[in-house]
């Protein structure tokens, strides 16, 4: 193959590389930053001291999107999810290569030239990366794949921006070198991290211990008469606040108006369908006589009506005798009189009758809110918002107007709105520091309108008191009523954990081979606390009282079957050592992220 040959075929690349190439029309997504940058607001995001702007962040986003949907007629065209994910995958990459860039300076891990001509060709170890083993091949007149050599790959390059794939293979180039380097760095700390004879021994034991025995729950009871005091509530608060974090949200109250067909709009849309079943009289000017248009009971041609006057298309639908007989339709010869169902208007034709089966053919119309409706509708919206510009009793109002209100919790990035689906509108409006607590605001949904209001702002680190009271009391409560079953058994005389149950009206489990890695006993709650304290307790002796948060566990440890550790144990320390290297894959960039000021301003663009 000659280099002119390449210059050629270098529209086969885009096939190749097995990414889905769709047409795509660039959309002006500058337009909506305009503001911003007049008010010098063009930061994206900053960790620590390095800034990305929109500006650039965007012009990436464009190259990408260019470089991987581009058709062979030089068109891109991606669904807006595609374009989202697009961006949020940009996002974490810029992310990652700001955190691990110090890293790399600090390491000395690179990747040279060497290594790099070496990933594209496979020239010196025959290692070529995947992507270029795909990238630089070509199709025989045979249909046959053929593999580029070193020495028709370096020609290739050579051509530099002649190239119509250039940018391309620039693309993609750097994307190799980024993702080599990262795994260098990771299996650089992963080379770093063992495991012990003694970590072995614990992953083992863990594994294989077991114990049997008995035991009984007492589940609490958190309906008891016992109301904590605002003391004990505040100092509960305090004392477990970091199990109240809190993630800035807002939450909003909306009222939706569906824009739906009224009785007079489905009463004209029946009439209407009643209308094609008969045959009409209508007058030809160009032949200058009357002519018969064939209606839906006598239409020779089923499909084409259908097709002219219908929402659906030509189907044949077959019901059992039983089943047609059972349904509520009006017929009257061999037609289906129009009736409304499920959003649509139907009328049906009988096509074929058998001993056992009706053959039918539906002609459907979509219900839809005449021009009227809508009118009518929306001056109701516009009345409702004049007269409740701010509202602080949305459920007054809504048994007022026959609507129920729907309170929602928002958080910054979110897309889509409960009940609502995507309305990423909705979520910019409602954490726009312009908003203003309980006014109300009005959207366009296309087959419904909202009125909608910030009905509370969370901004803090934690959730106030208030909004966690609740909770508080239920938990003080089973904390309270555990801790009087605590007391109760002290005070009481058995010998077996038969006489305590029936004295608290439960029955006692049986278990065996109970392993130490279990998260639960038998059906009880998640509590992997019980599952240590029986590992705990005492061999033959009935156990003191294990508080959870649900109930109160006592135990009989009837075994505690010893461990047989094998001689060699060095497949457990492999074991430990692979969950300690799946570890920094996963945690790598989040711990890097944990000594950095990250600044994310997504919210102000997207």
């Amino acid at each position: 193959m000659t280099l002119n040959d390449i210059r050629k075929r270098s529209g086969l690349l885009i096939i190749v590389i097995g990414i889905a190439m769709l047409g795509f029309i660039l959309t002006d997504l500058m337009s909506s930053g305009t503001s911003l940058f007049q008010k010098g607001q063009n930061m994206l995001l900053k960790i620590d001291n390095q800034e990305v702007t929109f500006t650039s962040f965007e012009k990436e986003l464009e190259n990408n999107i260019n470089i991987k949907f581009s058709s062979g007629f030089g068109g891109v065209n991606i669904t807006e999810a595609q374009r989202k994910n697009e961006r949020d995958l940009l996002w974490d990459q810029i992310v990652e290569d700001i955190l691990l860039e110090e890293k790399f300076n600090q390491s000395g891990v690179s990747v040279g030239n060497t290594e790099i001509w070496d990933l594209i060709s496979g020239e010196i170890t025959g290692n070529q990366t995947q992507l270029f083993g795909l990238f630089f091949r070509d199709q025989s007149e045979a249909g046959e794949w053929i593999q580029y050599t070193p020495d028709l790959i370096r020609d290739w390059i050579e051509m530099g921006t002649d190239n119509p794939q250039w940018p391309r293979y620039l693309f993609f180039k750097e994307n190799e070198i980024r993702e080599r380097q990262i795994s260098k760095y990771s299996n650089a700390i992963k080379k770093g991290l063992f495991a012990t004879h003694q970590d072995a021994n614990y992953y083992y034991s863990e594994q294989t211990k077991s114990i049997s025995g008995d035991y009984l729950y007492i589940p609490c009871n958190s309906d008891v008469a016992y109301n904590p005091s605002a003391k004990e509530i505040n100092q509960y608060y305090k004392k477990n606040k970091r199990n109240y974090m809190n993630n800035p949200n807002r939450e909003i109250t909306y009222f939706m108006f569906d824009l739906v067909a009224s009785e007079v709009d489905k009463d004209n849309i029946l009439k209407e369908m009643s209308e094609l079943i008969l045959d009409k009289r209508i007058f030809n000017k160009r032949i200058n006589q009357e002519e018969v248009d064939l209606g839906f009971m006598n239409t020779q041609n089923l499909e084409n009506f259908i097709n002219q006057y219908g929402d659906n298309n030509y189907t044949e639908t077959i019901l059992s005798k039983q089943d047609f007989n059972a349904a509520e339709f009006t017929i009257s010869d061999n037609i289906i009189e129009p009736y409304i169902e499920k959003g649509f208007c139907r009328m049906g034709r009988i096509v074929n009758s058998q001993l056992d089966s009706i053959t039918i053919v539906y002609l459907d119309r979509e219900l839809y809110a005449s021009d009227q409706t809508l009118n009518e509708i929306y001056s109701q919206v516009f009345d409702f918002i004049n007269n409740n510009k701010k509202i602080t009793d949305p459920i007054a109002i809504g048994k007022k107007i026959g609507i129920n209100p729907r309170q929602v919790p928002l958080e910054k990035m979110d897309d889509i709105v409960p009940g609502l689906g995507a309305s990423r509108q909705i979520v910019r409006w409602a954490f726009d520091e312009e908003t203003i607590l309980n006014e109300t605001k009005f959207f366009d949904l296309q087959d419904k309108y909202i009125v909608a209001f910030v009905s509370n702002i969370s901004e803090s680190e934690f959730q106030p008191l208030q909004e966690v009271k609740n909770q508080i009391i239920t938990d003080l409560r089973k904390s309270h009523t555990n801790q009087q079953v605590v007391e109760q058994i002290k005070t009481l005389n058995f010998n077996s954990l038969d006489e305590l149950a029936e004295e608290f009206n439960v029955s006692v489990e049986t278990i065996s081979q109970l392993r130490m890695r279990s998260e639960s006993l038998g059906d009880a709650e998640y509590n992997p606390g019980s599952v240590g304290a029986f590992f705990g307790c005492q061999k033959g002796m009935i156990s003191e009282p294990f508080i959870s948060k649900e109930g109160v566990f006592v135990f009989h440890k009837k075994t505690d079957n010893p461990i047989s550790y094998p001689t060699d144990i060095s497949r457990y320390k492999q074991l430990v050592e692979n969950t300690y290297q799946s570890q920094v894959d996963l945690l790598l960039v989040d711990m890097l992220k944990s000594d950095k000021q990250l600044v994310d301003n997504r919210f102000n663009f997207y």
